[in-house]
Formats: structure tokens, sequence, C-alpha cells
């Protein structure tokens, strides 16, 4: 049958918010912007929290929720951004956020760094079920958002939870130049590697296990 482009957007469109705050004056101008994926970088600094640590079959030095962390993270941006209200170029904070969460949530780990002319090789972990993203919508992570408990007007209130579970993982196998990929999909309780035109069931029980534990792990639904 023949899907729409509404029917797709319906279930994968979400909305990204980004804001610059000038850091002289404070000015803030926000962008949103849609997406279908979220493409996250990699990179070795991001550490696995001992709670993926436990739930993952392998150790690993990055996580998807640490991704997300950085992801969402104020930085300063390395050159002066011209400010409406100061009328001149000055230091600037730039931030993601994630104004509207689609109801399937696709991301993307940027394991190809041509610039550096390799593939980002390294075990990334993420959980099965759970994936909380509510503490990065904006009035829960955004510099200046932030909701504040009532008593004592700290940044204690909790966030929404906005829990995402695992279904599907494209992984790729290879280098940067050549290479292969693998899907693995969960039907029912159990999961499946779709490799080509040869479906097989993706290992032991369910297969959950290898599936967490596989590396090249690229898109995860």
């Amino acid at each position: 049958a023949h899907m729409s482009p509404d029917f797709i957007r319906k279930i994968f469109m979400g909305t990204l918010r980004t804001v610059l705050i000038c850091q002289k004056c404070g000015c803030k101008r926000t962008q949103t912007e849609s997406f279908s994926n979220v493409s996250l970088p990699l990179a070795k600094e991001f550490p696995t929290t001992d709670t993926e640590a436990r739930s993952s079959p392998r150790r690993g030095r990055i996580s998807v929720r640490s991704v997300l962390d950085h992801f969402t993270r104020p930085e300063t941006l390395a050159d002066p951004v011209d400010c409406p209200s100061c009328n001149s170029k000055t230091k600037t904070l730039k931030q993601h956020t994630f104004s509207k969460l689609p109801e399937v949530l696709c991301l993307h780990l940027k394991r190809f760094d041509a610039a550096a002319n390799k593939k980002i090789a390294d075990f990334v972990a993420f959980p099965a079920c759970g994936l909380d993203m509510g503490k990065y919508l904006p009035h829960w992570c955004e510099r200046g958002l932030e909701v504040k408990d009532r008593n004592n007007g700290e940044h204690s209130a909790k966030s929404p939870k906005v829990l995402y579970d695992l279904f599907g993982t494209v992984n790729h196998t290879g280098t940067l130049h050549q290479g292969h990929y693998v899907a693995n999909v969960k039907s029912g309780k159990r999961w499946y590697s779709c490799n080509d035109a040869f479906v097989t069931t993706a290992g032991e029980g369910d297969g959950e296990r290898e599936v967490l534990s596989s590396a090249g792990a690229y898109m995860l639904f």
C-alpha cells in the first residue's frame, strides 16, 4: 500500500529549537527547524553513565544519553555573532533543544568523519527501553528557561517523562569508503536480523542482548 507523505511526517517529524544568546546583553534569538532524524556527533569524551554501564551487555565510553546531553548543552561559538541589541559582533552562546518530539524518534550516530578521513568505530551504549527525552525539552534544559522549584528557586523541578523504547537499528560494517548495512527489527518480543534478502533471529533467546552489544550501530529507532 502507498504511504502518503503526511503519514510519514506525522510519525517521524519533530521540531528542533535553536537559540543564540548574546553573552554581553543577554539578547536571545530563537529558530525552529523540522527534522525526521537527529544527527548526533560522537566523541570519546562523552562518558557512559553508571546506569547505562550496568544495563549494557558491553562496556563502552560513549552512550546515547551522554551524546544527547552534549548535543543539547550550550556552547560558546568560536566566532563573534552580530547581536541586534548591541549592534555589534559579540561572544554568543548556541543551544539546541527539542520543542516537539515525534511519535517515532530516529537518531543518527555520526560515525563518518570526512574531515579526518576515518570512520568512528567505537561502541555506543544504548538502552532497549525507557530512553527519556523529556529532559531535553526547552523548559527543562534551555539556558534561561529552566523550570524552577517554587520553594527554593533552584532548577530542581523534574522534567516530564517522555519515554522511547527501541524497536529497530541499522548497523554499518566496513570503512569510511566502503561497507555494508544490516538492520535489526523487533517484532513482537523477538529481534530479527535483516541482511539483504536473509532474515534470521538476531541471537539466543529474544536476541536483545546481541542487538544491544552489536558494534557499528548507525541509526536507532
